[in-house]
């Protein structure tokens, strides 16, 4: 398992979210910003992320399925992918 850095982590998943909803406004993507209703993210976009997720952070699918109940912001995801990486400050 790799190691990265918090805001690593954050860019990683505010730029492929921008990668899978290209006509998202960029300040739509704060940390608060809710995954389905406020980004439009659906269950297909969602298996998306988490294999390019899984790509570029090499985050364990299986574990981050786990934890998907509790994936609610990008705040949230963010805070899941950096425990499943142990990104560090």
């Amino acid at each position: 398992m790799r190691l990265f850095r918090r805001r690593d982590v954050r860019r990683s998943v505010t730029s492929l979210i921008g990668q899978i909803r290209p006509g998202l406004p960029a300040a739509a993507l704060t940390g608060g910003a809710l995954l389905r209703e406020d980004l439009g993210l659906d269950s297909l976009a969602t298996v998306g992320l988490a294999v390019r997720l899984h790509d570029e952070l090499g985050v364990d699918l299986a574990a981050l399925a786990e934890r998907a109940a509790s994936v609610l912001t990008v705040d949230d995801l963010v805070t899941v992918l950096e425990e499943l990486t142990h990104a560090a400050d």
